[in-house]
């Protein structure tokens, strides 16, 4: 998940930086393929709208739609944050050993026994023995009843369900920026074949005699 968000961090400020080169008045004229794809991907739906500024409805679906992607990324990360610290506060009050920082096993192991040494227990009877854990402290979990201990799994089932979701809205948003960066680039293409196919350059020179204007026009 933290490498999805580093890439899509990172092709934001790549296009961002690209694109803010400073362009002369015929590459103004003739919207540039590659520039409208590298603007997409910063921020979806700019690429259509630097094609096309009177019509650009498909670059506002993408701008809408990363949008919302992002307004629920950031409200599901909070919700997993709260989410998980009430499990960690709810199983170091109630069973009375922490839970942050811990291995995902002893998490586990918290909520599908009922104390440590019945843990130890069943591990031993089992012959897994480098499953169990020191006893010491730390690891001294006890619950006072199944239902706390049902409680605690409760929550921190929630809080896993909810962080699997997070990598799958970052793909989205950069699938988002991905399609929306090929379609601005079939855009520019398309507007820059049409204008460069009709349009007068005048290239001015001199000779011996004064200033010549050479023309060129491409139908």
């Amino acid at each position: 998940m933290k490498l999805l968000l580093s890439l899509l961090l990172f092709l934001s400020v790549f296009a961002v930086k690209v694109v803010s080169q400073p362009m002369s008045e015929t590459e103004e004229a003739i919207p540039d393929p590659k520039v409208a794809f590298l603007k997409s991907m910063a921020v979806p739906g700019w690429g259509h709208h630097y094609v096309d500024k009177s019509n650009w409805r498909r670059g506002k679906f993408h701008l809408g739609a990363d949008a919302v992607l992002l307004l629920s990324y950031l409200g599901l990360r909070i919700h997993s944050n709260n989410v998980q610290q009430n499990w960690y506060s709810y199983g170091s009050t109630n069973a009375g050993v922490p839970i942050e920082g811990r291995s995902r096993r002893f998490q586990l192991a918290v909520g599908d026994f009922n104390s440590l040494r019945a843990y130890n227990d069943f591990q031993a009877r089992n012959r897994n023995w480098n499953k169990l854990f020191k006893d010491r402290p730390a690891n001294r979990w006890q619950w006072a009843n199944d239902e706390a201990r049902s409680q605690y799994s409760s929550l921190r089932n929630r809080f896993e369900r909810i962080d699997r979701q997070l990598p799958a809205l970052l793909g989205l948003m950069a699938l988002n920026r991905v399609i929306s960066g090929i379609s601005a680039f079939n855009r520019a293409k398309k507007k820059a074949d049409q204008l460069s196919q009709s349009m007068v350059y005048v290239t001015p020179y001199r000779y011996s005699q004064g200033i010549m204007a050479n023309f060129q026009i491409r139908f």
